[in-house]
């Protein structure tokens, strides 16, 4: 999922491109790979890619993110608004009280769910699975294309609860209110047809934004310098479970480390790493809270996330960005 999260930045429509120019997009990472539909929605900014891998057997809805994350916060429509399109997407149980309360951040929503784009993404994912009854679904995206996917995925499962979906995403922002984080537990009627992990690399500091707001699924926290990782139950844990939620410090400490913080979202940096991990790195099961802490949390200034960059205009590209932000938050 990385490395098509990462392939979506390659396949950009700046030129009109169709799936007819696929395989240019990028080399030996295209086999087994069939570009089925790609859509760009030049107001909305909304970047979707459409794949089928014939050799892991799965259908995937790709999202792209944004160069600008200032823009891909979607600060100017940062009002909370019902999930779906009111009409034939919305979550399950919605006419029930509690759930009129759930809400997600609005300009994610309308990157969705407007100018018929889920219209258009539901159709033709449908003509594909009833071509192939037995592939997986599964979402994926950087940044704004993260959580595209996530609401994307929740889509899928709720109008269909005998299907599964995962979704898989890199740098995601939070989400929705806290209603919308409450939604996704154990009852949930989406429990057990739908996955959502969210992968953090180090400080990133966008999965820590916009404040106020909230995570759904699980998050997989990688280290910065030590590769060490770390998966953490819905974001906040469960007690009742024995799982640890992340640390204190988990939102602060990005702040800290501008513009280091923002070097860490490009994607580019999550498929290095993921790539460059071993085996061995991965966990079976969740931190559990009778675990000591997040190492880090124990030093003023985290020695093992610190990264140089590899290009100094990188870093002050990075840090413009910080001031914008800084300015935002």
């Amino acid at each position: 999922m990385a490395r098509l999260s990462h392939l979506v930045y390659e396949f950009r429509s700046d030129h009109n491109f169709t799936c007819a120019d696929f395989h240019f997009a990028t080399e030996n990472e295209t086999e087994n790979i069939s570009c089925e539909w790609y859509i760009h929605d030049y107001i909305l900014g909304t970047q979707m890619l459409l794949v089928s891998n014939k050799r892991e057997k799965y259908i995937a809805v790709i999202f792209a993110g944004t160069d600008d994350i200032r823009t891909s916060l979607e600060d100017t429509n940062i009002l909370t608004k019902k999930f779906g399109n009111n009409s034939t997407v919305q979550l399950t149980n919605d006419m029930d009280q509690r759930q009129s309360k759930v809400k997600v951040h609005g300009g994610f929503n309308n990157a969705i769910f407007t100018h018929s784009i889920w219209e258009q993404i539901y159709s033709k994912t449908q003509d594909l699975l009833r071509h192939h009854p037995s592939y997986s679904l599964w979402t994926t995206g950087h940044s704004l294309g993260a959580a595209n996917a996530i609401l994307a995925a929740t889509a899928f499962a709720s109008l269909n609860h005998n299907r599964t979906v995962l979704s898989v995403n890199f740098g995601c922002p939070q989400t929705g209110n806290r209603h919308w984080r409450d939604y996704f537990n154990s009852t949930s009627p989406l429990a057990k047809n739908l996955g959502i992990w969210r992968v953090v690399l180090a400080w990133d500091l966008v999965p820590r934004l916009p404040e106020f707001f909230y995570h759904v699924g699980h998050t997989i926290q990688i280290g910065g310098k030590t590769n060490d990782l770390k998966v953490y139950y819905e974001h906040y844990g469960d007690n009742a479970r024995g799982y640890a939620g992340v640390p204190s410090g988990w939102y602060s400490k990005s702040y800290a480390w501008l513009p280091y913080a923002l070097h860490y979202h490009h994607m580019y940096k999550y498929l290095e790493y993921l790539e460059g991990m071993k085996p061995t790195s991965w966990v079976k099961t969740f931190y559990e809270t009778h675990l000591s802490m997040y190492g880090d949390d124990m030093h003023h200034n985290p020695p093992d996330d610190w990264l140089v960059a590899e290009d100094e205009t990188e870093l002050v590209d990075a840090d413009e960005k910080a001031l914008k932000l800084r300015r935002f938050v």
